[in-house]
């Protein structure tokens, strides 16, 4: 019901003997639907446009398991002891099959050689052709509808959501995620199938969306935006519409007290610590679980709230420390019907490395001690 046929009940009479009191309270209630929006039944609201169906329940596999294909991104040995019936496998851990190792720059170690810097592993996207070919090789073709699971190990730091960054860099038009990953399908009790799952290869070629991924210089044009030079100039900077730039690490991270998660094993891997100018907002990822114990996603209205203050229809940019952290959060971008989402997969190791590159911090901040190690995202 809208407002307009609310209206021509009220007007027109209806026999249901409406009080003043329920006409206000539907009034209330619709006119965020008017608006563009809906309720999402526990007084809050969700965005029009929002794209929920790309975050997908167990259930929901289990009842178009004859229709979607299933990508398990854990490593082999974990996939061959029982994974969803039907699942292929990519022949490693999903974010390692589809990024290579990359030399930063690294300036504080004088062990390392400035030339070539420090090498990190599975750091950078591989090239088109070899994610081409890995996707090839499994079957995957653009008229499939592509579920993407892990465990929580891959979940917490981020790492089940770069394949999806991925593919959608790629062009795959319908990536989905299953939501708590393979412990969310042990706890509703559904089936496992330990014989691997192996689909003819596929002439998988990339439709490249190369806006998923921005890079440097699109970030460095942002970072030295000048409003005030324009304003003394008498231009208006409200003119032009920049990206928008999220920061996705941990407060300690954004403010510069740390360079990285207290305990991450590439924790001494970044010389500098702070954010990059003109970052507009700081949304931890860890904020958009429902819990630990589960690793599922907050409920969509929760999710909005988070990014209530950044206009959807703008350009979003999201970064971290070595883009796992961001891919996640660029996923929610996109549940949440962002137009224009993109993922710094260089992020704080690579521009946090460059002296030449600016920065800001937090006023008066010091930074802490490092913590003993841990994992790392």
């Amino acid at each position: 019901m809208n407002i307009k046929i609310f209206t021509r009940i009220i007007e027109g009479g209806s026999g249901l003997g409406w009080t003043l009191e329920v006409i206000l309270l539907l009034a209330v209630v619709l006119a965020p639907l008017e608006a563009g929006m809906a309720w999402a039944g526990n007084g809050m609201v969700v965005p029009a446009g929002s794209n929920p169906h790309l975050l997908v329940t167990p259930a929901e596999v289990w009842e178009n398991r004859d229709h979607w294909l299933v990508i398990d991104l854990r490593d082999r040995q974990a996939y061959l002891a029982g994974h969803v019936p039907g699942a292929i496998h990519l022949g490693g851990r999903g974010h390692e099959m589809l990024r290579e190792d990359r030399h930063i720059p690294f300036y504080g170690d004088e062990k390392v050689d400035p030339k070539r810097g420090r090498l990190i592993e599975h750091l950078e996207p591989r090239p088109v052709a070899e994610m081409e070919r890995v996707f090839a090789e499994a079957g995957v073709s653009h008229e499939h509808t592509v579920v993407l699971y892990s465990d929580h190990e891959d979940t917490l730091p981020g790492y089940t959501f770069v394949p999806f960054v991925m593919l959608e860099y790629l062009g795959h038009r319908d990536v989905r995620v299953m939501d708590g990953g393979i412990e969310n399908w042990w706890a509703h009790r559904l089936p496992l199938e330990r014989t691997e799952s192996q689909l003819p290869p596929s002439d998988f070629r990339a439709r490249l969306r190369p806006g998923v991924i921005a890079r440097e210089a699109e970030i460095l044009r942002l970072a030295r935006f000048n409003p005030s030079y324009l304003g003394d100039i008498g231009v208006d900077p409200h003119q032009f519409q920049l990206p928008q730039l999220v920061d996705v690490r941990l407060d300690v991270e954004h403010s510069g007290a740390q360079p990285a998660p207290p305990g991450h094993f590439l924790f001494d891997a970044v010389i500098r610590t702070g954010r990059i100018p003109h970052t507009e907002v700081n949304v931890p990822h860890w904020q958009q679980f429902a819990d630990f114990e589960s690793l599922r996603l907050k409920p969509i209205a929760e999710l909005a709230a988070m990014y209530g203050g950044l206009d959807r229809q703008r350009r979003t940019i999201v970064y971290c420390y070595i883009a796992n952290r961001a891919s996640m959060s660029y996923f929610v971008l996109r549940v949440l019907g962002f137009a224009d989402p993109a993922v710094y997969h260089d992020s704080w190791i690579i521009w946090g490395n460059n002296p030449r590159l600016p920065l800001v911090q937090d006023p008066g901040v010091k930074r802490l001690p490092r913590v003993p190690m841990a994992g790392g995202y």
